[in-house]
């Protein structure tokens, strides 16, 4: 026969171990560190895996604590981000590919959409251009050093065409219309939401051309180069991100209207664009051609003062994807 003290002891035990498996555990989550983070945000739908984070707290189950300082366009993401101003920042593979000639230190650690249609060929109706061999002489307004400028390069060619063959005018992302508007420029070649807002606003004096699989672009959480306490917040957004993802995927009607929340924005436009996105985190293959690609562009057509491109995979830190997320890494280590 069991003595009975003997059980109580060990049924004592017993609970005394789970308390403390519990306690110690509670501490453990809860007293983990919280890494204050500055994030600088493209105000753009690609950046929808951010606002859905922000929404849902997705931030306050990882180990970091963020804010926004949402910026037009990636490029003012990037300066952001080598100013010291910010700890990331979310830059187009495009940005990406023309930073790499300059010799900056910095990073990518994770790529979190993509999408084939986002730069929109807009020409004006008018002027009959009803393909790219007719732009040929034309005036085209573009954004510099960006997706915007190597996409209209794409464009050309495909029908054998150069920048050469063209006259480009620079415009910041938001006064690409302006420049339309106003006739210093045929076409031009802007990123949502300023394609959306172009067709809304010259409805009827405008064609927005077919243009959808001709090149895709990425959105990329980017740093300056990163230390072991940097790639270990790197690794925090990631997984905050990956919350926001299977959130997008599961609730789509709710995602969608925290874009238009964020960012005062359409049910239309939304619609609009919605198809054309994949958010997905990784890093591959695809991204570090793309961003090679576009930088033998540059170069090739003497868009900047640097005239070799450098080995893209050190602008590549796959150690807090690898932590999160390592099935969807696919680079060379």
């Amino acid at each position: 026969m069991i003595n009975k003290n003997v059980t109580w002891s060990l049924i004592s035990l017993v609970i005394f171990s789970s308390a403390a498996w519990f306690y110690f555990n509670f501490e453990s989550h809860w007293q983990q560190p919280k890494y204050p983070l500055m994030i600088a945000v493209s105000k753009t739908p690609l950046s929808t895996p951010f606002y859905v984070a922000k929404a849902i707290g997705a931030f306050d189950e990882t180990c970091v604590s963020v804010k926004f300082d949402e910026v037009v366009g990636g490029q003012r993401a990037f300066a952001k981000v080598m100013s010291g101003e910010v700890d990331f920042g979310t830059s187009s593979d495009s940005v990406i590919a023309f930073q790499s000639l300059t010799n900056k230190a910095f990073v990518t650690h994770a790529m979190f959409v993509q999408s084939d249609n986002d730069v929109k060929l807009i020409t004006r109706g008018s002027a009959k251009i009803n393909s790219t061999m007719d732009l040929k002489g034309k005036e085209i307004g573009v954004t510099h050093g960006t997706a915007s400028e190597y996409f209209l390069s794409t464009l050309l060619a495909l029908e054998g065409l150069t920048t050469e063959d063209v006259e480009l005018y620079h415009y910041k992302p938001e006064q690409l219309v302006n420049g339309f508007i106003n006739k210093d420029i045929d076409a031009f070649l802007p990123w949502e939401p300023f394609g959306f807002q172009s067709a809304q606003l010259l409805n009827g004096q405008i064609k927005v051309h077919e243009t959808k699989g001709l090149n895709t672009l990425s959105f990329n959480l980017i740093s300056v180069t990163a230390d072991n306490l940097l790639v270990e917040k790197a690794k925090c957004v990631i997984q905050g991100l990956s919350i926001a993802m299977d959130y997008i995927a599961s609730h789509p009607r709710e995602s969608k209207q925290i874009v238009m929340d964020e960012l005062k924005l359409t049910a239309e436009f939304i619609d609009w664009v919605w198809s054309d996105y994949i958010f997905k985190l990784g890093l591959n293959q695809s991204l570090m051609l793309s961003v090679e690609s576009q930088a033998i562009w540059a170069v090739a057509t003497q868009m900047t003062q640097f005239n070799e491109v450098p080995n893209i995979e050190r602008f590549i830190d796959s150690r807090a994807m690898l932590q999160v997320m390592p099935n969807a890494v696919n680079i060379p280590q």
